[in-house]
């Protein structure tokens, strides 16, 4: 992952030491941290499972497909990135060993899956889904986002399509997910992943959700796992799918491997958080 200045090893110390989200906090389950509370809605409850940033098959998320096909789950979210080169064969590896689960797979787009073919269609003709797309499950509707190129962010096109899309379900529970994280704690001070385009699509996304009750935002790109906010929306950064931590965040000795499940039900959403330990 590319990050835009050296500044960003300061801001991840920053954001350790000056929040609350302690390094010791962000190794315990969540608890009621991880609630949000909702509008009292439908009874009818979804579960899924999050994990981000695998790239590619590895020991930690073969592990991981293996404990989520034992569980009740409507699908699993994975926030990229899914490969490490965007291959079609990194893709297809993927796609074969996700196959073992009982339950649909849905996949934002990253920036290494882009990497191969900026056009992202390898990326739909693997997985067979739109860079950006609506789900409907039950009483949650999952928007999935493409963000996944700092140059550009969210590209125009999507963030029209969203406009749209919000308008049509905005009496579901709204789930949104793209990949690269913004507006994290201190960035406006310290830095970012971000360019001026990008930084335009940003603001003109939170100009479009400010309107609609979002109840989550997913994202992954950061080899950890890191609760945060966008705009006072809840949102959490997921990145321990089995790739090592950047080394700016310590290197492997620093692995946070989890993935995330989420339930909604009865107008709440809880998000509890599954350590996965390193194969011996």
């Amino acid at each position: 992952m590319r990050w835009k200045r050296f500044g960003l090893i300061a801001f991840l110390a920053a954001v350790l030491s000056l929040t609350s989200w302690s390094l010791w906090t962000l190794r315990q389950p969540l608890g009621d941290l991880g609630r949000h509370w909702l509008t009292p809605g439908t009874a009818q409850g979804v579960s899924f499972a999050v994990v981000g940033d695998n790239h590619g098959v590895n020991p930690i998320y073969t592990h991981m497909i293996g404990e989520l096909s034992k569980q009740h789950l409507n699908f699993l979210l994975n926030l990229a990135d899914t490969s490490e080169y965007g291959t079609a064969q990194e893709f297809t590896a993927v796609r074969n060993l996700e196959q073992k689960l009982p339950f649909p797979v849905y996949h934002t787009v990253g920036n290494h899956d882009i990497k191969a073919d900026p056009s992202r269609g390898l990326f739909h003709q693997v997985f067979n889904q739109n860079p950006w797309s609506g789900h409907d499950i039950g009483p949650v509707h999952l928007v999935i986002l493409d963000n996944a190129d700092r140059k550009v962010g969210f590209p125009a096109a999507s963030l029209d399509w969203l406009e749209r899309d919000l308008a049509a379900h905005k009496t579901k529970t709204i789930l949104i997910a793209y990949h690269r994280p913004f507006d994290l704690p201190l960035t406006r001070l310290i830095g970012d992943d971000e360019t001026k385009a990008s930084r335009r699509s940003n603001d003109r996304f939170l100009s479009i959700i400010k309107s609609y009750r979002i109840a989550y935002i997913f994202t992954g790109h950061v080899h950890t796992y890191f609760p945060y906010t966008v705009d006072g929306i809840p949102a959490v950064i997921s990145g321990g799918g089995g790739n090592p931590a950047q080394d700016i965040l310590g290197g492997s000795r620093a692995n946070f491997f989890h993935y995330l499940i989420v339930t909604v039900k009865n107008g709440t959403v809880s998000v509890d958080l599954h350590r996965v330990a390193t194969p011996s």
